[in-house]
């Protein structure tokens, strides 16, 4: 069973921008390997053995993906826009 867009976010709420990037990178590399596999009509994988199956868990990631690109923008906004932090200088950090 997978959790609601709203319950994905609630998770990921207290994670800093740097690491939404990366959950933003990585929902992405999902949906796209997806994508391709379904346009290549390849259901050999595993996954496909697995409940829900591919093109739910491809729904509700496209949700999860829409939640988080929206609650990036409200933080972004909030903490470099109006706040005095700069992505460059996270970005720096990080490495």
């Amino acid at each position: 069973m997978m959790i609601s867009p709203d319950m994905f976010i609630e998770q990921i709420k207290n994670a800093t921008y740097m690491e939404l990037i990366k959950e933003r990178k990585r929902l992405i590399r999902t949906i796209n390997k997806y994508e391709k596999d379904e346009i290549s009509e390849d259901h050999s994988g595993p996954e496909w053995l697995i409940r829900p199956s591919p093109d739910v868990r491809y729904q509700m990631y496209l949700e999860y993906l829409s939640k988080l690109c929206s609650f990036m923008c409200q933080k972004y906004n909030e903490e470099y826009v109006h706040g005095e932090r700069k992505l460059s200088e996270d970005a720096k950090a990080q490495k």
